[in-house]
């Protein structure tokens, strides 16, 4: 069973957490030093620690056992891209650390909120805070700022990210209304392979998120011809393994793929 590097894990770590939370921006650092082995991942409000850390288990290698003062293996495994090749092995991670930010625009919001079940009164500053309800979930006694956090965490932000989930479905089902209704406006992206040009796609547009994906493949922007292209696959054959990669991972951020690829030659 191969091994996975740290860094390789962390890449495919941030795909996931992006396709997953779609809207979300994940900053995933490999550690230094002695934390080589180790992932932080950092993120502003959006989903709660517990649903990005579903994502992260998986990707762990080993897990501490305080009880005995030592590393255990997970057994689990992952499937990364390295150099353009889907690559299956045991993940050199010994922990994932998660970290979520509060933004000023819920904590401001929570302190609206705490304004509404205190009779219109402004929240403190500073000073402890006796326990009370806001919007059905009970606030612990704590000092204002500490208060006002777990308000924003507790009611604020899972409000927001409900509706924010609400509305991406919503987005995402206009697409599929739209071809059943014959909408023709989208044309999608082309992945063909020819002799001359070798491996190719055309059609991408700024901002949709084929860029990242085609870079991971080790494709490369050919500026007077205006597609991109994978790098030594001219006067080669088509390496069909490597072309299903490819759409595999546009169709996972919700890019239309048509492929094509040339007839094979006759055998005599």
């Amino acid at each position: 069973m191969d091994y996975i590097d740290t860094k390789d894990v962390a890449a495919e770590l941030r795909n996931r957490l992006k396709s997953a939370f779609p809207g979300v921006k994940f900053s995933v650092r490999k550690g230094t030093g002695t934390a080589s082995a180790w992932i932080s991942v950092y993120w502003t409000d959006g989903p709660c620690t517990a649903d990005v850390e579903e994502h992260t288990r998986p990707m762990q290698g080993a897990q501490f056992n305080g009880m005995e003062d030592r590393y255990e293996s997970t057994d689990n495994t992952v499937t990364v891209t390295v150099k353009g090749r889907k690559v299956t092995g045991k993940p050199l991670v010994d922990g994932i650390n998660t970290h979520r930010d509060v933004s000023d625009d819920a904590l401001k919001a929570a302190a609206v909120l705490w304004s509404e079940a205190h009779d219109g009164t402004d929240p403190p500053n500073s000073g402890m805070l006796a326990a009370c309800v806001v919007d059905g979930h009970v606030i612990q006694e704590n000092w204002a700022p500490q208060q006002m956090w777990q308000i924003a965490s507790d009611v604020v932000l899972p409000q927001r990210w409900a509706a924010a989930k609400e509305q991406a479905a919503a987005q995402a089902a206009r697409p599929a209304n739209a071809r059943e209704q014959g909408d023709e406006g989208a044309e999608g992206l082309a992945l063909q392979h020819t002799d001359e040009d070798g491996t190719t796609v055309t059609g991408t547009r700024l901002g949709d998120g084929a860029a990242d994906v085609l870079k991971r493949h080790g494709f490369k922007w050919h500026r007077k011809n205006q597609y991109w292209y994978a790098p030594g696959s001219r006067d080669q054959q088509a390496d069909t393994g490597f072309m299903d990669a490819v759409a595999a991972d546009l169709h996972a951020e919700n890019l239309t793929v048509t492929t094509a690829q040339p007839e094979p030659t006759p055998t005599a």
